[in-house]
């Protein structure tokens, strides 16, 4: 418990908050504030038109101000065409108190974009978990897949809820993931680049709240959907800031595809087989060199961030071999893929076997660099999982979604977190 109360003691002098969204330090003493009287709003803006000064705050609609700071981090003008507004007055500084109503506001932003702060970040602060891959690696099947499951299958399981900490959120995920894959039957559409879509730069947020025990304990999952090609190179990375989410994160889990490794695409036997990817050593190098320049951190020094390394659309490798050069990349019958973890609680010896397994596996099929590169993160592990449960031939889905395993990776860094918080 030392690590927890030392960690929030300097929270709670005004540092250790980093903001999902923006991935700024925030100083909890000096948020902005938000009043839910839809009133004060009004109030303020007929304020503003009656001393007929002109305002940055001023909309086009009598009822909404325009909330600089978000429109600025989405991209937008604050006096262009579209501005992102609000019928919530925000208030500018710490006290606290609406200027309109003279009422205690208890909605807290984070003053660089106005994005939510949750309660209890004093004691919680921000525990964020990113997901990176190479181009094609399934991450955008795999994070909508994720999202769903972790909503309806993990949460009542372990006693949780699981809740989009905004509007645009729930929005994002419903008509860019959730409809088109569960309602329409397709496959998503490949991921954007960082510096060419906006969405790429905002990530969904969610709130996973435990509430049993003698320490219930809020995390935050940023679901960041980024283009494989943008972790090319360290310098990308960097260039687009991508280094600083990752840096920050309180976990990775690192996807990588079986069938774009060499040594398995070259063996296996597959309709609509995808071609052979980039080096997942470099992938993965570039990550590791990015983490390391932006904390300025020797070659030599461990990554404290926990790395779950999960091979994706793992159900094809557990198919029947069709020659014996096949069966050498495929898991068989025996494998311990197959055993299932026990239900509602950490499966410690289950997910140890996995890992195990699956890290020979890597060093046979992909390659000892590989395995030596995760071994520069301090606490690492290895998942199998498939988001879809089969391999589609075209754009439609051919048959339902049958996920297999795809929350292990998060119940493991969830125990990490547990652990290195001294709970």
């Amino acid at each position: 418990m030392a690590r927890r109360s030392e960690a929030r003691a300097k929270r709670e002098a005004g540092g250790g908050y980093t903001c999902p969204f923006c991935c700024k330090t925030v100083d909890l003493r000096n948020t902005h504030y938000q009043c839910t009287n839809p009133a004060c709003a009004k109030m303020f803006l007929r304020g503003l038109r009656e001393s007929g000064a002109k305002s940055v705050y001023m909309s086009r609609n009598l009822d909404e101000e325009v909330d600089v700071e978000n429109t600025i981090f989405l991209g937008k003008d604050p006096e262009g065409p579209s501005p992102v507004t609000t019928r919530n007055h925000i208030m500018r500084d710490s006290s606290g108190i609406c200027d309109m109503c003279k009422r205690p506001a208890y909605r807290r932003l984070c003053p660089g974009c106005h994005n939510p702060i949750p309660q209890g970040a004093e004691e919680e602060g921000s525990t964020v978990f990113v997901i990176l891959g190479p181009k094609g690696v399934g991450k955008s099947h795999y994070i909508a897949v994720l999202i769903n499951e972790l909503t309806k299958s993990f949460s009542p399981e372990f006693g949780a809820t699981m809740s989009p900490a905004t509007d645009r959120t729930t929005l994002r995920y419903r008509e860019s993931y959730y409809k088109r894959l569960y309602e329409e039957g397709r496959k998503l559409d490949p991921t954007a680049s960082y510096e060419q879509s906006r969405d790429s730069r905002e990530p969904m947020i969610y709130y996973l709240r435990f509430f049993g025990g003698d320490s219930p304990r809020v995390y935050t999952l940023a679901f960041f959907d980024t283009a494989g090609e943008d972790l090319d190179s360290a310098g990308r990375m960097m260039n687009l800031s991508l280094n600083s989410f990752t840096s920050m994160a309180s976990g990775i889990v690192f996807l990588v595809d079986p069938l774009q490794i060499p040594y398995i695409n070259s063996r296996i036997r597959m309709d609509n087989k995808p071609p052979q990817g980039k080096d997942v050593t470099d992938i993965l190098s570039n990550i590791s060199n990015a983490i390391r320049a932006n904390r300025s951190m020797s070659p030599r020094e461990p990554i404290d961030i926990p790395l779950a390394v999960v091979l994706t659309k793992s159900d094809v490798l557990m198919k029947a071999p069709e020659n014996e050069e096949e069966a050498n990349v495929l898991f068989g019958p025996g494998s311990s893929i197959h055993i299932d973890r026990e239900r509602g609680r950490y499966d410690k010896t289950n997910f140890e076997q996995i890992s195990v397994e699956i890290e020979e596996y890597m060093r046979r099929v992909a390659s000892g660099a590989f395995v030596q590169m995760v071994k520069e993160f301090e606490r690492h592990s290895y998942f199998a999982v498939s988001a879809l449960g089969s391999n589609p031939t075209g754009p439609v889905l051919s048959r339902a979604i049958s996920p297999m395993r795809v929350e292990d990776p998060f119940i493991w860094l969830l125990n990490c977190d547990a652990e290195g918080s001294g709970r």
